[in-house]
């Protein structure tokens, strides 16, 4: 279920940015993309999916700042 939520995140952050929406709502919306895929990957016990997950919550975070 989590990473429905997450697949629809990204595609709609994507979506944003290529259309010139604000470049920060469309982060907010990675962040929240994120945070589904973590918790898939926590779920899932994919430990690789959760790194990689947290290291691009890292940057949508920085991005936001």
């Amino acid at each position: 279920m989590f990473g429905i939520i997450g697949t629809i995140g990204v595609i709609t952050q994507m979506a944003l940015l290529s259309t010139g929406y604000d470049p920060k709502t469309a982060m907010m919306i990675g962040l929240a993309s994120c945070a589904a895929w973590v918790g898939h990957a926590f779920i899932k016990r994919d430990r690789a999916l959760m790194v990689t997950n947290i290291v691009v919550a890292g940057f949508a975070t920085w991005g936001i700042v």
